[in-house]
Order: C-alpha cells, then structure tokens, then sequence
C-alpha cells in the first residue's frame, strides 16, 4: 500500500502536477490523520472497556463486603435479642438460681462486650478509582457516603459508649471484691448469685449496658437496610436484575409464610385499647397502629422483626393457643397484641 502510493507520488512530480499533488498530499494527510483518530478510538475504547472491567470488579467486592456486614448486623441483633429478653427478667425481679446456674457467662449482662465492625476494603478501592469512575455509576456516590461516612460515625461512637461501659466501668468490681473473677468464669455459683442479684445496682448497670447496646444494634439494623439497598442498586448497575434475593439480602419473608398473619389486631394487657394492622404494601411489610405512624417491619429471621429508626423487638408468632400474635419488646416490658379474629 505505501509502494503504490510512492508511485503516485512520484507520477505526480515526474509530469509537473504540482496542483494535483498538492491535492494529494492534502488527502495523504487527511488519511493519516482519520488513522491515527481510528487507532485513539480504538485505544480509548479499550482503555474504556479495562476500566469498566475494573470498576465491575471492585463492586463485586463492595457487595462481598456488605454481605458479611449483613451477617455481622445479623449478630448483633440476636445478641440484643438475647440480652433483652434476660433485662426483662433481671427487671421483673425474675431471675432465678437455676436460669443463671445454667449459664452463668451469660449474667450479669453488663460483662459482655459487642461490637459491631464493617468492611471497608472494597468502598476504599472504589474511592481511589473516583477519577475512572463511568458516569452511570454517580449514583452510588450518595449511598456509599450515607453507609462508610455518616453512619460509620454512629457505628464507631456507639462501639466507644459501650466498650467503656464494659471494659471500664464493668471492670470497678475486680478491684473491690477477690472473687469476682472466680464468679465470671463459672466458679462458685452460689457465692455469684448471692453476689450478683443483691446488688442495689444491677438493674441500673443493666439499663446502661442495655442502652449502648441498644444504640449498637439500632445502628447494625439500619446500616443493614442501607446496606441491602446498596447490594441490589450495584446489581441493577451490573445488569444482573434476575436476581432472586434470599437469606440474608431479603428483608421480607416469603409470602406464604407471613400471609396468615396480616390482618387486624388488638393489644391486650398493658396495650389494651390499642390497635393495629399488618398488611404487605409494594413489596414492604408494614405495621399500622392506632398510636403510631405507620412503619415499615424488616424482617431478621425466624419469627423476628425490627424497624429501621428504633430499637423495639418485634416477634410475630402463634402462641401457645394457637392464636396469631405480635410481641414489642425492648425495654423493661414488653406488649402484645393479638389478631382480632382469634380473640
């Protein structure tokens, strides 16, 4: 191709056409210059395709990421759970010698440290690739700011309050009395009980404890939900919308399983006068109560509830006569409704 073109070249010269070789050079150019603007095409195009390759791939580990910061979330919440239900019997003045012989790490509650931590290797990557980021995926900047920014400060104060709590202040007694330590791994049993429930001060050192973790797990349940929102608007980005989300991305439970629950229902005890609903609206279970906004229920598993701005257990089961129940705890009692038409 360059040999044919040299011969025009030299016709041109040879027979004195200055014009028309002028043209030519012209259009020489011209064709040079579209072949460089063609191979920058193609150089921009692959350089455009590597980066989106890249970018994919990060996000892929945000998502791997947010999944063990759901699982984490997870945790939390069943070490609330757990705890709230012993706060409850600790108030009520309920707590027997053979509940604690039973498991004498899990009392008092106030010795347990719980801290939830979140993954951040993935978000960092995709910081440090802001200049190469394509266009259409903006739209997550204002989510990772709200999860790995906003909240990781709520996160990281609420893992402060309590771990003073329990390595500090919980430590005062192992200063004071030469069998503590023999009472919290397990030894003398009696001594421990005695010890321990006759404490003017346990229900307040429970209800301090139980509000850092409270703090804790309200800050796990709404990081989890921002988190879930992330996971599905990356896959959207990624085209990868066939996605049947199951344990521990779906914050709703299958329909079948929730179905002969939704309907009306009446507090009984402590709520009596109150009432309330639950009906599935665009795909979100919601909670709707005569003393309340209405409020969006996210499932946790097994028959356990929670709401994204507080810290109330919800429990949706049958009890014990076969009627269709909701349990609010989360405090030093607890209220329970049941659906009208089993009353």
């Amino acid at each position: 191709m360059i040999k044919f073109f040299r011969k025009i070249r030299q016709r041109l010269v040879t027979e004195s056409k200055f014009s028309k070789y002028l043209l030519y050079g012209i259009g020489e150019i011209i064709l040079v210059v579209i072949g460089i603007l063609i191979a920058v095409g193609i150089n921009s195009m692959y350089n455009a395709s590597q980066n989106e390759a890249k970018i994919k791939a990060i996000l892929t580990q945000v998502q791997q990421d947010l999944k063990t910061d759901i699982l984490d979330s997870k945790r939390i919440f069943n070490v609330y759970i757990e705890k709230d239900s012993l706060f409850q019997k600790i108030m009520d003045d309920s707590i027997t010698f053979e509940l604690y012989k039973k498991n004498p790490y899990r009392l008092p509650i106030d010795k347990n440290y719980v801290s939830f931590s979140t993954k951040t290797s993935g978000y960092e990557r995709f910081i440090d690739n802001l200049e190469n980021l394509p266009e259409k995926y903006n739209c997550l900047l204002p989510h990772f700011n709200n999860l790995y920014v906003e909240m990781q400060n709520d996160i990281d104060d609420y893992n402060t309050y309590i771990k003073n709590t329990v390595m500090i202040d919980g430590r005062e007694d192992l200063k004071t009395n030469p069998k503590v330590a023999d009472y919290i791994f397990g030894r003398y049993p009696e001594e421990a009980m005695e010890y321990y429930f006759k404490d003017p001060f346990l229900k307040n050192k429970s209800s301090i404890y139980m509000n850092d973790l409270g703090n804790i797990a309200q800050a796990a349940n709404g990081y989890r939900i921002e988190s879930t929102i992330l996971y599905k608007k990356i896959d959207s980005l990624l085209e990868q919308t066939s996605v049947v989300y199951a344990e521990p991305l779906s914050l709703l439970p299958k329909k079948e399983s929730i179905h002969v629950f939704l309907g009306n229902y009446t507090g009984i005890g402590n709520a009596l006068g109150q009432t309330g609903s639950i009906n599935i609206e665009e795909e979100q279970l919601v909670l709707k109560s005569s003393n309340n906004p209405d409020t969006n229920l996210y499932w946790h598993e097994g028959d356990y509830y929670f709401i994204k701005e507080a810290r109330p257990i919800f429990r949706v089961y049958k009890n014990k006569k076969g009627q269709h129940s909701i349990e609010v705890s989360g405090g030093a009692k607890s209220t329970i409704f049941i659906k009208t038409e089993d009353l």
